[in-house]
């Protein structure tokens, strides 16, 4: 049984509730849609809002225009509704993202929950196959200016590493490219990973 995180709810109901009112009223009603998916679902915190059942089912998260759900077993999911509209080339997660309360349906959300319980009781895992991390040459020059950055993205985990990595590859302009090369450089001056500040 996993260790739940200690006032789970505590800090899931302090989240939402420091987000601007659009936000707040999406993760609402997200967080009431899959608390009531199934009885047996426990709410968690990891890197946010965190939902589980035999296994990780799915994650709610705010961003500056959007809010979206993850579920972290997307990969084996039918998605027959075709709601999957971002990180749908993720080696495991699939994501829905949301910019309005309208455009939530929770009797396809619900169906969704419940298909990723099924999921994972039926033994999904989370294997990764391949942990090599191609880090982009500009992001690599940058973290060689600073020695204590370097060492702590070279010390990283395949995971956080990967998330820092696209991050960067992920910025559509050069502007927000070079912002975020400086945030992952920042992060790793201070020994942060980027959602420390969630925790």
């Amino acid at each position: 049984m996993p260790t739940l995180a200690t006032d789970a709810t505590k800090k899931v109901l302090d989240y939402i509730e420091s987000r601007p009112e659009w936000s707040k009223k999406i993760l609402q009603k997200l967080r009431s849609i899959i608390l009531a998916a199934d009885p047996s679902i426990t709410e968690d915190w990891k890197w946010g809002p965190n939902y589980a059942n035999n296994g990780m089912v799915c994650g709610i998260a705010a961003f500056q225009k959007h809010i979206k759900v993850t579920f972290f077993n997307g990969c084996d999911m039918k998605d027959p509704q075709g709601l999957f509209n971002h990180c749908v080339d993720n080696e495991f997660s699939r994501s829905i993202k949301y910019v309005d309360e309208k455009e939530i349906d929770e009797k396809l959300l619900t169906a969704y929950i419940k298909e990723s319980i099924a999921v994972n009781k039926k033994g999904f895992k989370r294997v990764v196959k391949d942990k090599t991390v191609e880090v982009p040459e500009d992001l690599l020059k940058a973290l060689a200016m600073d020695e204590k950055a370097s060492t702590f993205f070279t010390n990283l985990s395949y995971g956080y590493k990967k998330e820092m990595v696209e991050l960067v590859t992920t910025a559509k302009q050069d502007n927000t490219r070079i912002a975020r090369i400086i945030k992952v450089v920042d992060h790793c001056k201070e020994g942060k990973k980027l959602n420390d500040k969630y925790k």
